[in-house]
């Protein structure tokens, strides 16, 4: 299926920068010295790409809150 729709292009693209905000804080969670500075930092970026994520879902008329971002 090819994703043709703007809207559902952001979505998927910002699903994809949310699964590497994941990567690189697990990446940095398992060095022997983790960089706290750098985890706080890609967590922050996922809580704003996660808001990003509900408002485009809501213009498409889906309601979702989250729990924990």
């Amino acid at each position: 299926m090819e994703i043709t729709d703007a809207r559902q292009i952001e979505i998927f693209h910002t699903l994809e920068k949310i699964e590497r905000m994941n990567k690189a804080v697990a990446f940095h969670k398992a060095l022997d010295n983790p960089d706290k500075l750098a985890i706080e930092q890609y967590k922050q970026i996922k809580r704003q790409l996660s808001k990003q994520l509900v408002e485009l879902l809501a213009e498409m008329d889906l309601e979702l809150k989250l729990v924990a971002a």
